[in-house]
């Protein structure tokens, strides 16, 4: 299984959100791309078009995480107790151990998100059927309507059934305040094995969002064998001008499809 799928799939069925590929691509409420294998790729922003748009602001901060289950296994450590087995960190070492069983698997901590939304995603809609309608706004298109940011994450992604990472953290620090994705720690990485992704406590990370985009009530004839054709691939703006009953704006969900690929 490819990585961005596997990882964008757990995060999805965690959270209800669309994951950020690749995690680091940073995004914008109000961004416009084109979502294609539950990967969003930017072309342009509402205001870009001139859409202007409300924030309702979200002043709860909250930690979040998930990992692969049974896959993942987390050790702690604190300046002056013993080092768990196999590790290269020292005595006087405070730090933390990562190890992975199975390839692909996923650890994602993110600490202060917040997730501020576009307020009127109704009147949205509406500006942008219109701009469809005239021919310009393309149906691939999707706005970034929400979105989580986080003050820090950390995400690693195992490259085998041996992944491994080592952290060591700036300062005695004990083992109960260890957080993996506190920025704070200043964590170097003493040795890692086998991880295909390696963000460590990278602070101002956008991972999540939630996206919406043109939909078709068009009904579609009965086609064998072309599972990738939808009903938006009949649509034309010239259509949805005889009948604006035929579109919608809605939000995109995650794509089941593709993993049976």
């Amino acid at each position: 299984m490819k990585v961005n799928k596997k990882y964008t799939g757990e995060l999805s069925r965690k959270f209800g959100y669309l994951a950020t590929w690749l995690p680091e691509t940073p995004l914008a409420l109000g961004d416009i791309g084109i979502l294609k294998k539950n990967q969003f790729t930017r072309i342009s922003n509402l205001a870009d078009l001139g859409i202007d748009f409300e924030v309702i602001k979200d002043n709860s901060k909250s930690d979040i995480e998930h990992s692969s289950e049974g896959a993942v296994s987390i050790s702690t450590k604190a300046s002056g107790s013993m080092a768990p087995a196999n590790s290269v960190l020292g005595e006087l070492d405070a730090g933390m151990l990562v190890e992975f069983s199975k390839t692909d698997a996923v650890l994602f901590k993110a600490n202060g998100t917040l997730s501020p939304s576009i307020k009127d995603q109704i009147g949205l809609g509406k500006k942008v059927l219109k701009l469809y309608q005239e021919g310009k706004w393309d149906k691939d298109w999707a706005v970034i309507t929400e979105l989580v940011t986080a003050e820090s994450a950390t995400i690693l992604i195992s490259g085998s059934n041996k992944g491994k990472v080592e952290l060591k953290a700036k300062g005695n620090a004990e083992a109960a305040t260890i957080d993996i994705a506190n920025a704070e720690l200043n964590f170097e990485i003493s040795f890692s094995k086998d991880l295909s992704t390696k963000i460590i406590a990278q602070e101002n990370l956008t991972p999540l969002f939630r996206a919406s985009k043109v939909k078709s009530r068009f009904l579609m004839p009965p086609v064998f064998g072309i599972r990738a054709l939808s009903a938006m691939d009949l649509m034309t703006p010239d259509k949805a001008k005889e009948d604006e009953s035929l579109l919608y704006f809605d939000k995109v969900d995650y794509d089941n499809q593709w993993e049976d690929e």
